[in-house]
């Protein structure tokens, strides 16, 4: 056995300390896992938002899901993009360098297709279609757990449509004979076509058209250039259903139009009846990426001051930083961790009073909490709640989480610890307050390997959360 002599060896005396900060590190790390793992197994099974009443508006629309395979990818023309691709796609080759540009970084992309492109694209792959839109998708995971129904923003609910809304727990206002009737999405019957998104899914390891494998499973999503129809019966209806909602929660502003001051006009306009007519409301944004920067500034100073939260990814963070100025943007370029929280904390000068961040492995939350303990219970279920439909490929009921056992991320732990210094709790979880305080919460998540389902899971974590938040009041 060899003795180390410090003094004699100085190396030796370096790497024996280097050796008990590995070990330190370790047992850190360790009993960091341990104490978010109890937190997760004492809270997923629980559900706080049953008997939350949410509204969603505005967007219901036919995801149609395809995943992509080696040799789908292995066909498109080799088209390499270094920067933000064009607003708007016209030819094969520009889907290809989007697709190549996500694939290369792991990054999801929405982007608009001309006509033509679209319904070639359409016509190209064998889709399965499913329920799309973040305002029908939210409201359906909340109506299960919540036991009521949630109330929708019918826009262009057609056949294919309806048939998918049929079985979920949704109605949505009509005026009948003067009178506000509430009923489900499918007995309305639009004669126009109802929008359709076209999913492309890619898996970690893929590899890109240029080069390169894909470093994590994503899709891109291509839309058609079409606008929300704003529903004039729901508008009639907002000031008398919204008086007894809990949580009024909007998405789909990207998806306006053109004319999207006319329609941002009236997305503020509902805001501010829901305010008058509830003041004990929440209300809920979903933040999308919008490639017109007009469009950006006008959702920042007309639409985002009138809500009490917004939910948004990373790469929407790093946008909407761009957009008022406290970040530069530049998709692909890595937005570090503490880059994301002065982000969040800047967006708080905007006027809301909390920031819902979501990406792999880690959730951020800036702004106030009425209880930082409650608050870390809402997130962890809302994650549990996201992952259940991940791995089941649907989405969930409440007796799946009860079925389902989740450990939160390696990346998730070190992202707390990174933070230690700026968090209103513990990083390692051990220590986390019961009453009120302002600041940043991170909170490690699980990330499933091989999800069987994404689309739209983001932006329902943010928003079971803020429900979960409202029905434990801590905001």
């Amino acid at each position: 056995m060899r003795v180390i002599q410090f003094e004699d060896d100085p190396d030796d005396a370096n790497n024996f300390q280097y050796i008990c900060y590995i070990i330190a590190l370790s047992m850190m790390t360790e009993r960091s896992m341990n104490e978010w793992q109890r937190l997760y197994k004492n809270t997923h099974p629980e559900n706080p938002i049953r008997g939350c009443r949410i509204i969603t508006a505005y967007n219901e629309v036919v995801d149609k899901i395809y995943k992509l395979r080696d040799e789908d990818i292995q066909q498109l023309p080799s088209t390499r993009a270094d920067r933000t691709p064009q607003a708007i796609l016209n030819k094969i080759e520009d889907f290809a360098a989007v697709l190549d540009f996500s694939l290369r970084n792991g990054i999801a992309s929405e982007m608009h297709a001309s006509d033509e492109l679209f319904e070639y694209l359409e016509s190209r792959y064998d889709f399965i279609p499913r329920i799309g839109g973040q305002a029908a998708i939210i409201g359906s995971i909340i109506s299960r757990f919540s036991d009521h129904p949630a109330i929708i923003h019918p826009d262009r609910v057609d056949e294919l449509l309806g048939n998918l809304l049929r079985e979920e727990n949704l109605l949505a206002p009509i005026i009948s004979e003067g009178r506000i009737k509430l009923v489900g999405p499918h007995e309305i019957g639009s004669e126009l076509r109802s929008e359709r998104h076209l999913i492309f899914e890619f898996a970690e390891g893929q590899p890109a058209i240029t080069g390169g494998a894909c470093k994590r499973h994503n899709r891109i999503i291509v839309d058609p250039v079409s606008a929300i129809q704003i529903d004039p019966s729901f508008e009639k209806a907002l000031p008398e259903i919204s008086r007894t909602c809990d949580l009024f929660l909007v998405a789909g502003l990207n998806h306006m139009g053109e004319d999207y001051d006319s329609a941002f006009k009236k997305v503020a306009s509902h805001a501010r009846i829901v305010r008058d007519s509830n003041p004990d409301a929440i209300l809920h944004l979903e933040i999308t990426s919008m490639a017109d920067k007009e469009k950006m500034d006008a959702m920042v100073k007309e639409i985002i001051p009138l809500f009490d939260s917004i939910g948004l990814n990373e790469t929407e963070l790093q946008t909407l930083s761009a957009a008022v100025g406290s970040a530069p943007v530049h998709l692909g370029r890595k937005f570090t961790l503490p880059e994301q929280v002065e982000a969040m904390n800047a967006l708080l000068r905007l006027g809301v009073r909390r920031i819902h961040m979501h990406t792999l492995g880690y959730y951020l939350r800036a702004g106030e909490t009425g209880s930082v303990i409650s608050s870390i219970r809402a997130l962890i279920f809302s994650a549990a709640v996201v992952c259940a439909a991940a791995i089941n490929g649907r989405m969930p009921y409440p007796e799946d989480l009860k079925t389902l056992s989740f450990s939160p991320s390696e990346k998730g732990f070190k992202a707390a610890e990174s933070l230690s210094d700026q968090l209103i709790h513990s990083s390692d979880g051990s220590e986390i307050p019961e009453g009120r305080a302002e600041g940043i919460i991170c909170v490690p998540t699980p990330i499933i390997e091989n999800p069987r389902l994404t689309v739209g899971l983001g932006d329902c974590i943010s928003g079971t959360c803020v429900a979960a938040e409202k029905m434990m009041k801590t905001i």
